[in-house]
């Protein structure tokens, strides 16, 4: 099979082996995604609800009659097409509507099976389909209901769900069937029930399909009667959208740079969009997905990671995101973990509150930059009020635009670093009295990014990207205040965290605790002044030589370390952070590297970018970045699309590129 990222001159291609798919979003939370066969529970077609925050399943999968080999997938960035044989198939999810296009190039068969649920309830009991025709559109509607077998009672309903479906042909056959699917990549990653009874229900004919999800009937049906009337110019409107973010300069200054293979830019370019993808707009709820298939929440960590790439590509909803979590500062000093309606929102989150700040320093600089382009713009209106022709009506009428943009900027600049430093010093004073001991930043157990316990390592206690968060927060808040106490707290923490983390060779990675990791340079990338450049190359070549994976990454602990595990477990936490490595994690680490010593470390930084480059290009999910892949072997598993995997790779081509 191959697959082939068509971008026009930019299009690559490459013959592949493995299980590959593609992804789709809708920008308001539902997606789709199919592989070549279905072996994962979270392949098919998924619908959102954003007041539950949940996920459901409806459509497992489409196959054409008679075609089951593919030849190629073709990633067109805003679509996915795939070869049959001698049938074509493309798909495409307009945003903002919960349908599903599917089309093919000659009239055709094609069978559906369903498997309505919500994401993660396995119940096999109590799932009735009833098919019928109402309103030009063929209706599944699905019906759960509680059974003994699993269920504290019986027959009792809980919910229902409606997929319309509209074609080019009204056939259709019932076919009927409980199928039993064995789904492999689930088995390989300890993710139960392995297997699981589908509906094969119908077989339809024609050339074009729209599938529609809603909990109300109506609502689908007019979705579906709508989106198939409109379906041309939806799709047009998907590509203009693709097309006008090529257009943003960061994208364009990408693809222009000859330095760059033709391979870093489709890739940046697929993480871009990927990125995009897992925006979700909708009213009350703008904010990011963490990833898909499975995290399908508002990861407040996440998010803000992913922030600073987010600005570039879609600046409006970055600031949306980052001035939401502004207004949600708790009277601690920190926010949930989760951000929503979850029954998990209340896990501790203890690096979440810096990485805001730290993406406020990145907004603020450019706040200063703008600002700098206004003064510029004062000064040359002063002089044409100086002029002769001052008095026009023309000039009269440009210089009260100018005034009242100014005006407009300067505002919305005020508002915005007034939040900032309001909602900074609320944090800052919090944080001293709820989680702070002996002057460093204190976290209970599983509450950093390492958020898995397994053989007592929780890593409670004061930790190495802690101490570099709340060092921001302190340098942050004597730049906005000019109050001397933040620097008296800045240079207090920055002298004990030297004393206590550094000892020459390695940083700690927490109080007492010299256990190599890679949050070193997570350190360094928020917190460079903690160490001179010399003393971060000597850390950086020291712990390199206990976390460095040959195939292009980092461990998540030296190797050395008697729990280190080098194949991915899964579900079981055993490898999570105590061996696998994190996509988003290494692609920070090639920029620190390159900044610290670009030719010292040039092997590593090279062999980073090519793996996470192969990753979205033809591993997993095309056009993509995966989560994380086993120590031992390049194998990106996890999350198909990551959002700080997605980020930080369009982070670190532009750093490393610029």
């Amino acid at each position: 099979m191959r697959i082939i990222h068509n971008l026009g001159i930019l299009s690559a291609s490459k013959e592949a082996n493995d299980n590959c798919g593609f992804l789709l979003a809708n920008k308001i939370g539902g997606y789709c995604s199919f592989f070549n066969k279905p072996t994962s529970r979270y392949h098919g077609f998924f619908y959102f609800d954003s007041k539950s925050m949940k996920m459901h399943k409806f459509l497992e999968s489409i196959e054409i009659v008679g075609r089951d080999n593919i030849d190629y997938v073709k990633n067109g960035f805003y679509f996915a097409e795939r070869k049959k044989h001698d049938v074509i198939e493309s798909f495409a999810m307009p945003k903002g509507f919960n349908s599903l296009i599917y089309e093919l190039d000659s009239e055709n068969k094609i069978d559906i099976a369903l498997d309505c649920k919500e994401a993660f309830d396995n119940r096999e009991w109590g799932r009735f389909y009833d098919i019928f025709e109402e309103g030009g559109c063929i209706i599944a509607k699905f019906t759960k209901k509680t059974d003994l077998k699993e269920d504290s009672t019986g027959g009792k309903e809980e919910s229902s769900m409606y997929l319309a479906i509209r074609s080019s042909n009204n056939f259709y056959e019932k076919n009927g069937r409980w199928v039993e699917r064995y789904y492999i990549d689930d088995e390989k990653r300890n993710s139960p029930p392995f297997k699981r009874f589908i509906y094969n229900a119908l077989r339809l004919k024609g050339k074009k399909f729209v599938f529609s999800i809603s909990k109300n009937k109506n609502s689908a049906i007019k979705e579906s009667e709508f989106v198939f009337k409109n379906l041309d110019d939806l799709k047009q409107r998907e590509k203009e959208h693709f097309f006008n973010m090529l257009k943003n300069e960061n994208i364009k200054k990408v693809i222009t740079n000859e330095k760059i293979s033709k391979e870093i830019k489709i890739a940046y370019v697929n993480a871009a969009n990927s990125l995009n993808n897992l925006v979700v707009e909708e009213k009350g709820n703008n904010n990011l997905f963490a990833g898909l298939p499975w995290f399908f929440q508002f990861w407040s960590r996440d998010s803000l990671v992913a922030l600073k790439s987010l600005y570039k590509i879609n600046k409006n909803m970055a600031e949306k995101i980052l001035l939401n979590y502004l207004e949600l500062i708790n009277n601690d000093g920190r926010f949930p973990n989760l951000i929503g309606d979850h029954n998990s929102k209340s896990l501790g989150s203890a690096d979440a509150i810096g990485w805001l700040f730290l993406r406020c320093w990145h907004l603020i600089g450019k706040i200063n930059k703008d600002k700098e382009a206004i003064n510029s713009i004062k000064i040359s209106m002063y002089w044409i009020k100086q002029s002769k022709l001052a008095g026009a009506k023309s000039i009269k009428g440009y210089i009260k635009r100018c005034n009242s943009m100014i005006s407009k900027k300067e505002n919305e600049y005020y508002t915005m670093l007034y939040a900032v430093e309001n909602a900074l010093e609320k944090s800052i004073n919090c944080l001293l009295k709820f989680h702070t001991k002996d002057g460093f930043d204190s976290n209970e157990p599983m509450e950093t990014w390492m958020d898995t316990d397994f053989g007592n390592d929780d890593r409670k206690g004061a930790r190495i990207e802690l101490q570099a968060l709340r060092l921001n927060m302190y340098g942050l808040g004597f730049e906005l205040t000019m109050n001397h106490k933040y620097k008296i707290l800045e240079n207090a923490l920055k002298l004990k965290a030297r004393q206590k983390f550094w000892n020459g060779k390695i940083l700690a990675d927490g109080l007492d605790d010299w256990t190599i990791r890679p949050n070193i340079f997570i350190a360094s990338y928020i917190c460079p002044e903690l160490l001179s450049q010399k003393e971060w190359e000597t850390c950086f070549e020291n712990s390199l030589n206990s976390l460095w994976l040959d195939w292009g990454g980092l461990s998540t602990i030296e190797k050395s370390n008697p729990l280190f595990t080098e194949n991915n477990t899964g579900e079981n936490n055993r490898s999570y952070h105590r061996g696998d490595s994190w996509f988003y994690l290494n692609n920070l680490a090639a920029m620190q590297l390159h900044k610290i010593d670009n030719k010292k470390f040039n092997k590593q930084i090279q062999k980073i970018i090519n793996a996470s480059t192969e990753d979205i290009l033809w591993k997993g999910c095309i056009g993509c970045a995966s989560e994380i892949s086993s120590a031992k072997e390049f194998s990106p598993t996890g999350c198909f699309s990551q959002a700080w995997s997605n980020a930080m790779y369009v982070e670190m081509v532009d750093e490393i590129f610029k």
